[in-house]
């Protein structure tokens, strides 16, 4: 019986984090790049871009396969169901997944993974689950024998320590989705960039910038130059009049490049015309800064709604790599760019895309609203059903690794349940009582979640929580049921 139970201990203790590894690893929508070109004759044979896909697909299932093969002999099932277990439920496993992939962008589904996956599986368990155990098993002697010397007040200090640390460190990276890194010496150009690059074919009727976040309501009210005035804004432009008029304590006088043309949905630009500040705004960076909040509204016509190209339709910074908040029309979508302590400052990414804001030619209101976090984009008044919420998850990823649009807001929730794993060390016998330790495990998820709190109030507070939450409550379970009494046997 011991030997029965030790086994299944250790398959369902590896079992739990392959799953959950398996299924971020494969279902999460990333974008992928080719780390370097395909081989045509591999891909001709195989159907894959290179090997890598299929190493990768085979290594990510072999931790899979060996949990299995500890499960199933844990539950008594002769060697010949544990070899046909393992290959039913990881092939299950893995087409399970190529099927949510047909859902999920950015994903390709293929039988071949498939194949990949029962194959790392099925290595997993012949190979690597017989010579494992005794391993892991002297190993898990050691921690638990580690375990019973370490006086539970050394955990409660060490754990407190990792708490504060960790919660400076989110309030640290939520400070930079602040709008606080603007350029002072940045013009406002409509209809293309100041070096007359990337231009865009459309009319502008007006447009203004806000040193607050809209609320729908506030995007309702704004229809017309006047209204757009009547709101105090930074700097405000009416283009019922060429040139045009400027407003606000920032506006300085918007000089013609080419031939605009004036038209009844406001000034016509694109192809060698557009409309550019006679001198840089200064000022309204620091007052960005000041309130942490923008919105930027402006009435637009797009004259070719079905462009490939990019084109800059309102652009508050220098040449085409240089932002402090443009409006893109990519296609029929809205792309933008807000320079950001979080973004790169050679192409500020993550880019934000708005699906269908262009459908035709038809003239557009649209307030782009940003309130330190959270990024809402108002069409005619009514909110967009695409919104991104930025977290600290974000902030500290794309120093290394660029955030692609549709990963906005799932690296704030890894981080929050990475930054809480080691609590669940309060699990664990240590030697004086675990009592300590564990009042730290209860209340760090709450502190983590509520560190960008500090900051500026985040929607993802409460997915933090549960993810965190989550994480110390099943990490504290499985730590408690590994060290209970120890008494297995090292065959399979």
């Amino acid at each position: 019986m011991g030997h029965h139970y030790a086994l299944r201990r250790y398959g369902v203790a590896l079992l739990l984090p392959t799953i959950l590894l398996v299924g971020m690893v494969t279902l999460y929508p990333f974008a992928f790049t080719r780390p370097w070109p395909a081989n045509p004759i591999f891909e001709l044979m195989t159907g894959l871009s290179h090997a890598f896909d299929m190493a990768q697909n085979i290594v990510l299932f072999i931790p899979l396969g060996m949990a299995l093969r500890w499960f199933l002999a844990g539950c008594s099932v002769p060697l010949p169901g544990q070899r046909a277990g393992v290959i039913l439920l990881s092939a299950s496993v893995a087409l399970g997944i190529e099927v949510a992939q047909l859902t999920i962008p950015g994903r390709t589904a293929a039988l071949l993974d498939v194949v990949a996956n029962t194959s790392g599986a099925a290595l997993g368990a012949w190979w690597l689950a017989q010579p494992m155990l005794p391993l892991v098993e002297r190993l898990g002697f050691w921690i638990h024998q580690g375990v019973r010397m370490t006086p539970a007040w050394v955990v409660f200090v060490g754990l407190a320590i990792w708490l504060a640390g960790s919660t400076w460190m989110v309030t640290r990276w939520q400070r930079a989705t602040l709008p606080t890194t603007w350029s002072d010496r940045y013009t406002l150009q409509i209809g293309a960039a100041d070096d007359g690059r990337r231009f865009w074919p459309g009319y502008v009727g007006f447009t203004a910038l806000y040193n607050r976040a809209f609320t729908a309501d506030d995007a309702q009210a704004v229809q017309t130059p006047g209204d757009a005035i009547a709101r105090q804004p930074l700097f405000a432009y009416d283009f019922s009049e060429l040139p045009p008029a400027g407003n606000g304590p920032f506006a300085r006088p918007l000089v013609a490049q080419g031939r605009p043309t004036l038209t009844e949905s406001g000034v016509g630009v694109g192809y060698q015309r557009w409309l550019m500040s006679s001198e840089p705004l200064r000022g309204v960076a620091a007052e960005i800064a000041r309130t942490r909040a923008f919105t930027l509204v402006a009435q637009v016509a797009a004259r070719e709604p079905d462009r490939t190209t990019e084109g800059l339709i309102v652009n508050f910074g220098r040449g085409i790599d240089g932002h402090n908040i443009s409006l893109i029309q990519a296609g029929a979508d809205l792309l933008v760019r807000m320079r950001l302590p979080l973004t790169r400052v050679a192409d500020d990414r993550p880019p934000l895309r708005f699906a269908d804001v262009f459908p035709d030619g038809q003239p557009r209101l649209l307030a782009l609203s940003y309130d330190g976090a959270v990024a809402r984009l108002f069409v005619d008044g009514q909110a967009h059903p695409q919104w991104y919420t930025f977290g600290p998850g974000e902030a500290l990823i794309n120093r290394w690794l660029p955030v692609q649009t549709h990963q906005i807001g799932g690296w704030t929730i890894a981080l929050a349940g990475a930054i809480c794993l080691p609590l669940a060390l309060a699990g664990l016998p240590w030697r004086g009582g675990r009592w300590p330790p564990i009042t730290i495990a209860v209340v760090g998820p709450l502190l983590i979640s509520s560190a960008p709190w500090l900051v500026i109030a985040q929607s993802l507070s409460g997915g933090m929580l549960v993810a965190s939450s989550a994480t110390v409550l099943v990490g504290c379970t499985l730590a408690y049921w590994l060290t209970r009494s120890y008494s297995a046997d090292d065959n399979l």
